[in-house]
């Protein structure tokens, strides 16, 4: 992930940073979420298979 310094006093400048901020919050947020529901169907689909045979 690439920093940003907010150097500008200008207020539209930093409405994007804070644009750009909102966005990369909600981009890993859902990356992280993806990768734990990965994680958890890797997990869970074995034990859940085995508990159908049983």
């Amino acid at each position: 992930m690439e920093e940003h310094v907010i150097l500008s006093e200008r207020l539209e400048d930093q409405l994007k940073a804070v644009e750009w901020a909102k966005a990369e919050q909600k981009r890993l947020l859902k990356e992280k979420g993806e990768r734990i529901s990965k994680e958890l169907m890797e997990t869970m689909t074995p034990f859940i298979l085995k508990q159908q045979k049983g």
